[in-house]
């Protein structure tokens, strides 16, 4: 599996409305696409940045979507983004049925003397921990062995069933409705 985020600033007049608006016309574009198993719609209201999040099933599925009209899209009306792409460690769904409304990113340096198998190990421990978390949707641990970074992400049901996170760096979303696992995708 293979997370991947690009993170698109808008133009100060295109409005909450406009970008609720485009996630519910595109939203459904994406049903049964291949190898597509999640995409979560991300809004940063303070920075204003739109920033989706896919979860696809590999990395020919992720480059498949961005050599197609639906990324093409994306930079004919903002330009071409950076897009970041993890390895997907551990992933797995919290108690919570209710679709998830906010969602926490922490982001920590790997410590170049800690043994990636320890790191792994630790991370498993973790994840499972929080898989019990009351209103946690979802959570996954992810790998950018690029920058030596792990994220853990965790989408919630509300923004006050988040944990509080000692992370080096934190980033906070709202999820948009259109967020749902999609159906008849490989």
């Amino acid at each position: 599996m293979l997370a991947m985020q690009y993170s698109v600033r808008l133009p100060k007049e295109f409005s909450v409305e406009k970008v609720k608006e485009r996630v519910s016309l595109r939203g459904p574009m994406f049903d049964g696409h291949p190898g597509l198993s999640h995409k979560f719609y991300l809004y940063d209201r303070e920075e204003h940045v739109y920033a989706p999040l896919y979860i696809w099933e590999n990395g020919q599925a992720a480059q498949s979507f961005l050599m197609n009209n639906l990324f093409g899209d994306v930079v004919q009306d903002f330009g071409r983004p950076r897009v970041r792409s993890w390895q997907i460690l551990e992933f797995g769904y919290g108690s919570s049925k209710k679709a998830p409304e906010f969602m926490l990113s922490e982001v920590d340096k790997v410590c170049e003397k800690q043994p990636l198998k320890d790191l792994k190990a630790r991370e498993n421990s973790n994840h499972l921990e929080v898989l019990d978390t009351q209103g946690l949707f979802a959570h996954m641990v992810l790998l950018d062995p690029d920058r030596w970074e792990i994220s853990r992400v965790s989408l919630w049901s509300g923004k006050e069933q988040a944990f509080k996170t000692t992370a080096d760096c934190v980033y906070e979303y709202d999820v948009l409705e259109e967020n749902r696992q999609l159906s008849g995708a490989a």
